[in-house]
């Protein structure tokens, strides 16, 4: 074992199963019974959850509300979507239209690979699974591209799509970053990862989850990966994010931040957004930052635009 990969499963290990006090305007929260321990680790499923006092979803809804406004004031149509696991309350506000996923997908390149292990379909390297945490801990589009290619391309998607009922999921046949879904799905897929309800084995969930424990804040092509819930949420536990971004369609930025947190993984968010490329700088009108070939890392209207999905994440939870 090299010395990297020692420090990733001992930080697996350490990771600590404590409430955020994050949103306690919003209502308090209570320890649930876990589907995934909080290590990604020595996963126990079960099969109930406490409900406590949740969040409360009327208070949310309005804070989305407002963040929404907000967003549009900055030239953004977003949606936010929360997942209450323990009571199973849903709250999708905003535009609430599908978008292409950008990097998101790599959680369903991740999930199909492995639950077909499982079933004795595909048998995976070590180099595969290398892969999997590459993309999802940094991101990284060369391993989605060597996984997309081996392991059927767009099927995956679909199968993914199948299994998890995600009805508003498409698969894109030319790239996977342009597979389309929608805030709800999103939710729906990571509460069946956690929950189990996906036919994900431990084992598997537990990849899956630990590498989003693990996100690095910088992604591999050097882009901020911090923007909406890491930078939003910085006081909640157990914080496991998976973000995407790309430009452009229809000369528009699309940013998502996706993930849980809280004891046991108990809120589920996404939030997603489309924000037309605006630069302050007169030099830069009408300049559209392609991402599959500019270093956007430095990139002002991609800043801005980051900066949007973050004022929503603090304005909907405080």
């Amino acid at each position: 074992m090299t010395r990297d990969r020692f420090r990733s499963c001992l930080a697996l290990l350490v990771v600590t199963a404590t409430i955020s006090a994050c949103g306690a305007p919003l209502g308090e929260t209570t320890d649930i019974a876990s589907d995934v321990s909080a290590a990604g680790l020595q996963v126990e499923m079960s099969t109930g959850i406490d409900t406590g006092v949740p969040i409360r979803m009327d208070a949310l809804a309005q804070r989305i509300d407002a963040a929404t406004e907000l967003a549009a004031e900055r030239g953004a149509e977003v949606t936010v979507a929360v997942l209450d696991r323990a009571t199973g309350a849903r709250t999708v506000g905003g535009v609430n239209e599908p978008l292409a996923t950008a990097s998101v997908v790599k959680l369903f390149i991740a999930d199909d690979l492995l639950f077909r292990e499982s079933i004795g379909e595909i048998l995976l390297a070590d180099e595969d699974y290398d892969l999997i945490r590459e993309m999802l801990t940094h991101s990284d589009d060369s391993a989605a591209n060597l996984l997309w290619e081996a392991f059927d391309g767009h099927e995956i998607v679909e199968r993914v799509a199948e299994r998890h009922s995600l009805d508003g999921t498409v698969a894109s046949v030319d790239s996977w970053w342009n597979t389309v879904t929608t805030a709800s799905d999103i939710l729906t897929w990571y509460d069946d990862l956690l929950s189990g309800r996906g036919g994900l084995d431990e084992s598997s969930a537990a990849r899956i989850v630990g590498s989003l424990l693990e996100f690095d804040p910088t992604g591999s092509d050097g882009y901020d990966q911090r923007f909406g819930l890491p930078d939003g949420l910085r006081s909640a536990v157990d914080l496991g994010v998976k973000a995407g971004w790309m430009c452009c369609l229809d000369s528009q930025w699309i940013h998502l931040s996706t993930g849980f947190f809280g004891n046991y993984h108990r809120y589920v968010v996404a939030v997603l957004s489309r924000e037309t490329v605006n630069y302050e700088d007169a030099e830069y009108d009408g300049f559209v930052p392609d991402t599959s070939v500019y270093d956007a890392s430095d990139d002002a209207s991609a800043q801005h635009a980051r900066d949007t999905v973050t004022m929503m994440v603090k304005t909907v939870f405080g």
